[in-house]
């Protein structure tokens, strides 16, 4: 296993025919003026810079340890108003599932050339029947599933007619792991270390970080050289203490630095304070139409500008975010090329309806315009 050393500063890719040229971030820093508190930056990465990230990052592995969901739609029809309450009656028509929260981590990355390994809890019933099939079939390695008998499969599940979601029904449980379970997840995950790259930590505040489950695993991966990135909830920050690569949308930040970020001086205040607080080399807090706000240690605030495309929905927009950095910084790429894949990425996922992992084309076609 090859491992690229922590304390090395991080490098900025350059495609030059099949070979990847690497020079300092630090140029980055320099090219900005030095009278300006922050960067604004345009395109930061071309597709034959995009290509050659994934291409370096294909095949190597990234542990994805979270709370796992799964995602369910009912789908159907809908013409007359039920004669027991005032509410439409649906037509049941199709059902239709994807893995969501830490398992759409997971899958985004196998879709972008990642093997990965998966750590998380299900529960004994249909769901969790359902997400381990789906995942397996994906290509995930699965042997880090815990099965919890006292608790749900995190299940979401969306009622939709003529394409309208007239309901949501979440089944979930966010108490604490039992410790015999805490313990089995965290032996598990102590085996898959072993062979990966990175650890990629994905919270969803449902019973994972209520323990020390995190806290451990980013210190064992941290320990091994990995990379560690995240997406922690605010309250759970301190869970990812010292982690490479974080990133937060603009109301968890807000939530987490309580300050209302209605300004890019607000924005910018609150990503300083919580990079310092958490101690991460790099935060990430994705700003939807505003683009992507970059803070690192040492270096001026960045900000990527958003790219232009039809939205047909952004759930999972998060995930794919996480995934694509993820999947960047294994590549050789820096955090601001990092943070700039992801931006692409998610981009690339609203424009799908639902929840699905994209793969390196489709960021591909958004870095070209298309």
């Amino acid at each position: 296993m090859s491992t690229q050393p922590r304390t090395q500063p991080r490098t900025h890719v350059r495609a030059q025919g099949n070979e990847l040229a690497l020079e300092s971030q630090k140029n980055e820093a320099s090219a900005s003026s030095k009278d300006s508190r922050s960067q604004d930056l345009g395109d930061e990465i071309s597709p034959r810079e995009l290509e050659a990230i994934f291409q370096a990052a294909r095949g190597e592995m990234v542990v994805v340890l979270g709370d796992l969901m799964l995602d369910e739609w009912i789908l159907g029809t809908t013409s007359r108003i039920s004669p027991e309450a005032p509410v439409p009656i649906v037509r049941l028509s199709e059902r239709r599932t994807a893995p969501g929260g830490a398992a759409n981590v997971a899958m985004n990355l196998v879709r972008l050339g990642a093997r990965v390994a998966i750590c998380g809890v299900v529960g004994a019933d249909e769901a969790g029947v359902d997400l381990a099939r789906e995942l397996g079939e994906a290509g995930i390695d699965t042997r880090g599933l815990v099965r919890d008998e006292e608790r749900p499969t995190t299940l979401k599940t969306r009622i939709v007619a003529q394409q309208q979601q007239m309901l949501r029904v979440d089944r979930e449980s966010d108490l604490p792991l039992p410790v015999a379970v805490r313990e089995q997840l965290q032996a598990r995950l102590q085996e898959l270390l072993s062979d990966a790259r990175a650890l990629c930590v994905s919270d969803y505040d449902k019973g994972l970080a209520t323990g020390d489950v995190f806290s451990v695993a980013v210190e064992a991966a941290q320990k091994q050289g990995l990379f560690v990135t995240g997406g922690p909830k605010p309250l759970n920050l301190g869970c990812c203490r010292g982690a490479d690569f974080l990133s937060l949308n603009q109301k968890e930040a807000s939530e987490a630095a309580s300050i209302k970020l209605d300004s890019l001086e607000a924005v910018e205040c609150a990503g300083e304070a919580l990079l310092g607080q958490i101690g991460a080399r790099a935060l990430a807090i994705t700003r939807g139409a505003r683009g992507v706000a970059l803070f690192q240690k040492g270096e001026p605030p960045c900000h990527l500008k958003a790219h232009a495309v039809e939205v047909f929905d952004v759930a999972g927009a998060g995930d794919t975010f996480l995934a694509a950095a993820t999947i960047a910084l294994v590549g050789g790429a820096s955090f601001v090329q990092a943070s700039e894949t992801g931006n692409l990425a998610a981009a690339a996922s609203v424009r799908h309806s639902g929840v699905v992992a994209i793969t390196p084309q489709e960021v591909a076609r958004v870095a070209q315009g298309s």
